[in-house]
């Protein structure tokens, strides 16, 4: 597979969404055609040494505000367009709950407030892994057992509330518990022992945050099979701080902690609000956001450190002055006059000053960001400036971190973390080299005259199936923790059911054929429930809150371009257990060629309705090769190529039979169809014999 089949991605837009974009395209049609217009103008006055009317001035300065707002409006609808709510983060985040309160025996009640919270695409996927392990800490760590609680004067229950919510530019997640506690003392022994603070040196919550994010430490005696290795929230901050985020956190002992993700409200945003400076012969763009303020700072005031360093005075506190050129090993620039222009930039509460030659007015960039093969420590991409001038995006936190390193525990920290993470890295290349790739969706095989499928072809296919299944996930999640709280409503269960029957017909259709015979287990089990043959018990809630989770993890893993087909073992062994027994099935021989296609009432009355309108009904037999493809998918795949021709009445074998694997080879169908004969003919000997290995077709009129 391409990698850039591997890597796509498909998400819904709404329709609102796509017709403002259409109205902004238009509107952008109408200026440059304007603006085409007024460069004409321009350009004839230009030849006859005409001075500019003022028509074509005021022409010129509507068109620059028409296009700023244009630039903005678009700029802003295109980030709203990759913004998702949490609702399907939520749905996975309460089953996470709900298994590990089921695993350690405690009673949990799990909040989530802002669902409606939205947050850019690309970050939702992100967010699981750093939510999902503060879960796990909470209900495992956090939250007591029942007899403690209730010996403490708590509610046997424990309460667990992740919240969500927006600022202007950042998404908040909040995840907080009435348990326990974080013990500050054992932490704080951790960290003296491994020698990153001195046992008088106060520590605070800050300081606790960095010895839990330090690998290998852990407070807890016992491993369980949730957590307590003492690793995880080293990995949760890297995950936090890769998408440009940082963590923070609370506690009070006996009351319960409370942790804080704080991320970017928009990834991979290329349009940027910067102001732009001169530092010397170059020019840099600073993020809006990370600049505090502008300073001109007499000489005379500016102290210096030992004769070296240099630093300036803001709100009563000594920033350390830099030299950006100097910070990026360029040659310094050389400042002139009594006093000294000063820029001010934060990040995470860093600040420093910067020695600037120019300011210019503050803009909208388009960032371009370097290639793989370029990397500049302390820039993060290049940006084109009026005049057609080449601008530099500075990257703040690293500028900062080369301008002053971290100190005390920080510094500690990145030390001890040098060895072991230079080691990751290299890991890495080696485990590609030795070409550990999961196997790729098998193509059905082919006959001698069928030409090759390839990849892209196949992997733009199936994203049309993957669409569909993460358009009914939503869906199938509310009828399930519907379904828990009110167990009889056969709305919920029926909504369930169709849900889960499409999944599997979907997993068959992309060649998960393992995949889809673990949905099937799982959909036998709600029929089951259905037909008042098993109970809706706890075990069987645990059976479709488990067959969810591995449909998602499929999806996941056929998006990112891994198509392993794996059946859940533990689902269908569960499944087994739950099922009725029934006596094995006879399947007597069947007569593809000359036995009666039986259909059904609805089939019937469809057939006597298509007779009435005179819509010619057809009869297809063939004969396959299935090559190294399960028999009743490539059947399967051919019915579904029916169904896009016409209307199909029956076959034989059923579709029923052919999805429990009772096919030879040999199919015939019944369909209706308004399509010129010939040209239907042709089309379906085709797509048939070149895609599906058949071998044998018979095609003509039924009447």
């Amino acid at each position: 597979m391409s990698e850039q089949h591997s890597k796509s991605e498909n998400m819904l837009v709404r329709l609102q969404n796509r017709d403002d974009l259409l109205t902004l395209a238009g509107e952008v049609i109408i200026t440059s055609s304007n603006l085409d217009l007024t460069y004409k103008n321009l350009q004839q006055l230009h030849m006859k040494h005409e001075p500019v009317n003022r028509e074509t001035v005021e022409s010129a300065k509507d068109l620059a505000s028409t296009s700023a707002i244009l630039s903005s409006n678009l700029h802003h609808l295109v980030q709203t367009i990759r913004t998702v709510d949490l609702r399907d983060l939520s749905f996975r985040a309460r089953r996470l709950v709900r298994d590990i309160a089921r695993k350690t025996g405690k009673r949990v009640t799990f909040e989530i407030v802002g669902e409606e919270t939205t947050v850019d695409k690309t970050i939702v996927e992100k967010l699981y892994d750093p939510i999902s392990h503060q879960l796990r800490n909470a209900v495992d760590h956090g939250i007591e057992d029942s007899l403690t609680r209730s010996r403490l004067g708590k509610p046997e229950e424990g309460r667990i509330v992740l919240t969500a919510y927006n600022s202007e530019n950042e998404t908040f997640i909040e995840i907080e518990d009435d348990g326990a506690g974080v013990d500050l003392e054992a932490l704080r022994q951790k960290a003296i022992a491994k020698g990153m603070v001195k046992p008088d040196q106060p520590f605070t919550e800050d300081d606790a945050l960095e010895v839990m994010c330090t690998a290998g430490v852990s407070t807890t005696t016992q491993i369980s099979e949730v957590s307590g290795r003492g690793v995880g929230m080293d990995v949760v901050r890297e995950q936090v701080t890769g998408m440009g985020g940082i963590v923070t956190f609370r506690t009070e002992r006996g009351k319960g902690s409370s942790f804080t993700f704080r991320v970017p409200l928009i990834s991979a945003v290329n349009i940027l609000d910067a102001l732009v400076v001169r530092s010397g012969k170059y020019f840099f763009a600073y993020p809006i956001s990370n600049v505090v303020t502008t300073m001109s700072v007499p000489r005379s005031e500016i102290h210096t450190t030992l004769g070296k360093g240099e630093m300036v005075k803001y709100l009563d506190h000594l920033l350390p002055l830099h030299n950006m050129n100097y910070l990026l090993e360029k040659e310094e620039s050389v400042e002139e006059g009594d006093t000294v222009s000063a820029l001010v930039v934060d990040h995470k509460g860093v600040s420093v000053a910067l020695k600037i030659s120019e300011f210019f007015s503050p803009q909208k960039l388009v960032i371009i960001p370097f290639n793989g093969a370029l990397t500049v420590n302390g820039l993060s991409g290049t940006t084109i400036l009026g005049g057609r001038k080449l601008g530099f995006i500075v990257d703040i936190p690293t500028l900062i971190d080369r301008a002053m390193g971290r100190r005390g525990i920080r510094a500690a920290k990145k030390v001890s973390e040098e060895a072991p993470s230079a080691a990751g890295v290299s890991a890495v290349p080696e485990a590609e080299e030795a070409g550990e790739r999961k196997e790729t969706a098998p193509i059905p095989a082919s006959g001698a005259t069928r030409p090759e499928i390839t990849p892209d072809d196949q992997a733009a296919a199936t994203q049309e199936f993957i669409v569909e299944i993460e358009k009914l996930l939503p869906i199938l999640n509310e009828a399930l923790f519907a379904l828990e709280n009110d167990p009889e409503n056969m709305e919920h269960i029926n909504s369930a059911f169709r849900s889960y029957h499409t999944i599997k017909g979907n997993f068959i259709m992309i060649g998960l054929a393992k995949g889809g015979a673990t949905v099937h287990s799982v959909e036998s089990v709600l029929d089951s429930v259905r037909s008042k043959k098993v109970d809706m018990t706890p075990e069987v809630m645990d059976i479709l809150m488990d067959g969810v989770a591995y449909i998602e993890e499929v999806v996941r893993e056929s998006k990112a371009g891994q198509w392993k087909d794996d059946a859940s073992s533990t689902i269908l062994e569960q499944c087994a257990k739950l099922l009725p027994e029934e006596k094995p099935t006879v399947k007597t021989a069947i007569d593809v060629v000359s036995g009666e296609i039986h259909l059904s009432h609805e089939a019937s009355y469809r057939t006597i309705q298509y007779k009435k309108r005179r819509t010619p009904t057809y009869m297809c037999y063939l004969e396959f090769d299935p090559g190294q493809q399960a028999p009743f998918l490539v059947a399967s795949l051919i019915y579904k190529r029916f169904t896009e021709v016409g209307d199909v009445l029956g076959t034989i074998p059923t579709l029923v039979d052919i999805e429990k694997g009772f096919i030879d080879g040999r199919m015939r169908a019944l369909f209706a169809s308004d399509m010129d004969a010939a040209l239907l003919e042709e089309a379906l000997v085709s797509i048939l014999t070149t895609h599906y290995g058949v071998q044998v077709i018979r095609f003509g009129r039924f009447d």
